[in-house]
């Protein structure tokens, strides 16, 4: 079930077309006990977010690999030994404004 919005925290309401920086998401531990990244990182660019009715959210995005499936929310298991589902951390990237000056230096 695809939804429109999702909020991220009190102040921050995610919407297609936002800017998302990520972080987090799913390693696999080697028997020695070091952890393998098997995530997507760094800023995307937020195309859809699907919220499933047990509670489950994922977002679509596109980054500079190409297409991401991102779980953010909800329980989620691996069918793979060692592989730890862990959900994948996002913060909104804040969009830059620039401010004119509209005072005169002529005057």
């Amino acid at each position: 079930m695809m939804t429109i919005e999702y909020r991220l925290s009190p102040r921050v309401l995610l919407v297609p077309g936002d800017r998302i920086r990520v972080s987090g998401g799913p390693y696999y531990l080697l028997a020695s006990g070091q952890r393998v990244s098997m995530a997507a990182r760094g800023t995307f660019l937020l195309v859809s977010i699907e919220q499933s009715a047990r509670g489950r959210v994922t977002l679509h995005a596109e980054g500079p690999g190409g297409h991401a499936v991102l779980h953010i929310a909800g329980r989620r298991r691996s069918r793979i030994p060692g592989l730890v589902a862990r959900p994948y951390k996002i913060r909104r990237v804040r969009q830059k404004t620039y401010r004119v000056d509209s005072r005169r230096d002529d005057a």
